[in-house]
């Protein structure tokens, strides 16, 4: 009897098992979830910088030495405000041999302009009224003489040496008068044309290193933050050189590095995110402002830039900030949406297996917005369905 109950107590609990595990296997083993209305978004993330709006980069105006900076980075500044001090040991010898050069150019001027020295015209008239007076009475002698010497009172040797007297009185007399004349007709008028405009031109050079040389004076073109200094106190710094850049604080716009693949849904007016690992609590919003208009090489990638305004003027973004961004391509407050996994494509048709608690049903659907996680349904499925998540294991079952 004994044995006879152990063997019915194996009997049940075999039968038991047998009836378990056929259930177990009839029982679907399928991930679900409810079709719902929700919003869905299309994004764009990647990073970019932060710059001015209004830079203000500031350039060496001249070569020359950095001697002094009054302003350190972070200061506020205002406009006209000493920035640094430069000196130009190349300008201030060049000035000085201008204006040597200048001074004597002047000085040559004035005599040629005024003519010879009035000392010298003098002296020449006084020995030209000399010897015009001695002529005057050696020919008066020579005529009393050629008077005597017509009537036999004279030896002619005495007449001819009156004669040769006032020979030589002439030749000097005209020779004093020529080089009177000679003095007064030095300089032509093209030569005094020459002097004048000699002097004008190295005046002008003069003028001109002079305004160079206040180039020594560097000051702020407007008011605002010095946010980077590019030299330091002693450096030499050539004529174009970037010395420093100032921005006004809180007046700042995004630039964004959109790779190649991701710039056909960038657009202008889209909304923007921006996080900064910095302040990892903080958000900040904005739109695109200028799609990008190249693409460009940067390291191992092909991007284009897209300018982003930012809303507030938030002074804690500050130029050259690298920032985290996402750009909402897309948007739907209210569509109708299933997990991506849940999608699949039998024979390229894209469909969803639907369980209505006994049985899978395939429906082919159509779609809208596609993100990484979710895909919207236009049609094919309705508000409460149960769709699963594993449709290609369903099918196996």
């Amino acid at each position: 009897m004994r044995k006879f109950l152990i063997i019915a107590v194996l009997v049940l609990l075999i039968v038991a098992a047998v009836y378990f595990l056929a259930g177990k296997r009839e029982a679907p083993a399928f991930l679900t979830v409810q079709a719902a209305r929700q919003e869905i978004r299309m994004t764009v993330s990647t990073n970019g910088i932060i710059e001015p709006v209004e830079r203000s980069e500031v350039y060496a105006p001249i070569d020359g030495r950095v001697t002094g900076i009054s302003a350190h980075e972070g200061a506020e500044i205002a406009a006209g405000q000493l920035l640094m001090k430069l000196e130009s040991e190349q300008i201030r010898a060049a000035l000085a041999q201008a204006n040597t050069a200048l001074l004597d150019a002047r000085r040559m001027e004035k005599a040629v302009l005024s003519g010879p020295p009035k000392d010298e015209i003098a002296a020449l008239d006084a020995a030209i009224d000399e010897a015009s007076l001695q002529l005057k009475e050696t020919e008066s002698d020579l005529k009393i003489e050629e008077a005597l010497l017509a009537r036999g009172a004279v030896m002619r040797a005495a007449v001819d040496a009156l004669r040769k007297q006032r020979d030589q009185l002439k030749v000097r007399v005209d020779g004093q008068k020529r080089r009177k004349q000679e003095l007064l007709d030095r300089y032509s008028p093209e030569e005094k044309q020459w002097e004048a405009d000699k002097v004008r031109e190295l005046a002008g050079r003069a003028r001109f290193l002079e305004q160079q040389l206040l180039g020594e004076t560097v000051t702020s073109p407007k008011s605002g933050r010095v946010y980077s200094l590019e030299v330091q106190p002693g450096a030499y710094v050539t004529r174009g050189q970037l010395l420093a850049k100032i921005n006004q604080p809180g007046k700042i716009r995004l630039r964004a590095y959109i790779d190649e693949p991701d710039l056909g849904r960038v657009a202008k007016g889209q909304p923007v995110e921006v996080t900064w690992d910095g302040l990892p609590d903080r958000k900040w919003t904005g739109v695109v402002e200028q799609p990008a208009e190249q693409v460009v090489s940067m390291d191992i990638r092909t991007v284009g830039y897209v300018i982003c305004s930012i809303e507030g003027n938030p002074e804690e973004l500050i130029p050259n900030l690298n920032v985290k961004i996402e750009i909402t391509t897309q948007c739907k407050p209210d569509a109708l949406v299933v997990p991506r996994s849940a999608v699949f494509s039998p024979d390229g048709i894209r469909s969803v297996r639907v369980f209505d608690g006994k049985t899978a049903t395939t429906k082919p659907v159509v779609s809208g917005i596609v993100t990484t996680e979710d895909i919207e349904i236009l049609e094919g499925v309705a508000v409460g369905e149960e769709i699963i998540l594993n449709p290609m294991e369903s099918m196996k079952r």
